[in-house]
């Protein structure tokens, strides 16, 4: 170990930057490794509080990491602070041997609120007031530390709206001008996103959350940026699904030219029409937006030809064909939660986009309308042999047609013909006689490839066919899919 190059010790300690027990102990090792590890779990120190469950042991973390932020004060801000009535100061104490603030480079202005209140709620008060006043003046100059000594900020958290202006304090500018991620919620106060937009211009990942109001602020922030990539849309709470957030929506097009990954599987809250900008997009997630009028007629017209990876919900099937069919041919997962209108005919129209637009395809999701017609057989055979890079299936057949008979020409066509890299198959309400079953796995013996096989159905599959095949190692892993959790399960 002793031989290790500092350049090889620091990527093994950043690979473990989660374990936060190991890095403790490289910590002890020697002087060389502490100076190597203490920047790495002071990087984003707030998260260990959000990390620990128990109230007791996060009432230690605040009183050890504030003791730390505490010593690390100027002398000005610890008399501002004494001389208002706010003594936390040991009274005896070494001196810190590192100034572990300059390695910060996330902020959490949530955790920084929760744990001073909790820190100052030990301490007696006449009234709410006197509480909030020193919380206030406390906050103040630990905000104001970091952004003077901090050797700048990549990551943000404003998740509340009891946020201070910390970007007209002393270093503000220097400390958030490299700011790359941020992460918000949009009650947070205009005025808080305007002071941001002069000095951030370089946010390339942005997270918020319950985009069900207009926030000026952030529109204004989103619209100044170079190089936003990554949009990430959550919703903790989801009961206006009809709203429709134009100005943030707006603001997105303007950075159609950088933004790769847009995100908002949670719901949908922006006006369709966007989709047809976003011509460098790489990854697509939508979820529930059939309350926003003509949703499907907008999201028909998208255009997406760079899109990879597709994640869709509660779309009909033929909106979902002609978001492929903007695509050129680089999709590599089709992912769909719960298509909607479900036709003869939108079911192939589907599987047909599929076959032609998707060469390089590795995971689908395919329907299959099943009413004993042939031509939907060929349709499949045509996409397992045109996708010949396919490793993941997720196979689904609507309940509502009814499932009085055998799907096994179908079983067959995807021994026979599907990818020799295949290695992953769930199937949702599709039937297999127990012959069917056996010549398939017997068959799938020659393939070499252990298979992971899920299935959804009505009927209890037959277990004894089942295992005599794991035992074989032919089924790799089994799951009977319950009816909510329809998803990928590697």
């Amino acid at each position: 170990m002793s031989n290790l190059t500092s350049d090889l010790l620091y990527i093994i300690f950043k690979e473990l930057k989660k374990d936060v027990n190991s890095l403790h102990s490289c910590l002890l090792v020697n002087r060389l490794w502490c100076e190597m590890v203490v920047p790495i779990l002071w990087r984003n120190p707030w998260k260990f509080y959000e990390l620990i469950e128990f109230t007791v042991r996060k009432q230690k973390f605040v009183k050890s990491l504030y003791r730390v932020l505490i010593l690390l004060l100027s002398s000005e801000s610890k008399e501002l602070l004494i001389n208002n009535g706010i003594n936390l100061f040991p009274t005896s104490f070494q001196k810190p041997l590192f100034n572990y603030v300059s390695f910060i480079k996330s902020l959490s202005i949530y955790v920084i609120n929760h744990t001073t209140q909790q820190l100052l709620e030990s301490k007696k008060f006449t009234d709410n007031s006197q509480l909030n006043y020193h919380k206030f003046l406390f906050e103040q100059e630990i905000l104001k530390m970091i952004m003077s000594q901090s050797q700048g900020l990549m990551h943000l958290s404003l998740d509340n709206d009891n946020i201070k202006q910390f970007y007209y304090l002393p270093g503000a500018k220097d400390c958030l001008t490299n700011l790359v991620t941020l992460t918000c919620g949009l009650e947070v106060d205009h005025l808080i996103f305007y002071g941001l937009a002069q000095i951030c211009r370089h946010i390339r990942k942005l997270r918020i959350y319950d985009c069900l109001m207009e926030n000026d602020g952030l529109t204004s922030l989103i619209a100044v940026q170079k190089n936003l990539q990554y949009f990430i849309c959550e919703f903790v709470s989801f009961d206006h699904r009809d709203f429709v957030c134009r100005g943030i929506g707006n603001a997105l097009v303007k950075q159609a030219h950088s933004l790769i990954y847009f995100d908002s599987f949670d719901g949908v809250t922006f006006h369709p029409s966007i989709f047809k900008n976003f011509v460098n997009l790489r990854e697509l997630k939508l979820g529930d937006g059939s309350l926003i009028r003509d949703y499907d007629l907008h999201l028909q017209q998208a255009n997406l030809p760079s899109l990879q990876y597709l994640e869709i919900g509660w779309t009909s099937l033929y909106t979902i064909a002609k978001i492929i069919q903007s695509t050129k041919g680089d999709l590599v997962e089709i992912k769909v939660i719960a298509g909607q209108n479900s036709t003869k005919k939108n079911t192939k129209t589907y599987l047909q986009t599929v076959t032609k637009h998707c060469p390089k395809l590795k995971m689908a999701t395919l329907f299959y309308y099943g009413d004993n017609d042939d031509s939907e057989i060929k349709e499949f055979k045509k996409l397992l042999m045109t996708c010949s890079f396919l490793e993941q299936i997720i196979l689904i057949r609507y309940k509502e047609h009814g499932l009085t008979d055998y799907d096994n020409e179908l079983l067959d066509v995807l021994e026979r013909y599907a990818s020799i890299s295949l290695k992953f198959i769930q199937m949702q309400n599709l039937r297999f006689s127990p012959e069917s079953l056996i010549n398939f796995f017997e068959k799938w013996k020659h393939r070499k490839v252990p298979l992971s096989f899920h299935c959804l159905y009505e009927d209890d599959i037959d277990m004894n066919i089942i295992n005599k095949y794991i035992q074989e190692g032919i089924i790799k892993k089994f799951k009977e899919v319950d009816c909510l959790d329809i998803d990928i399960l590697m």
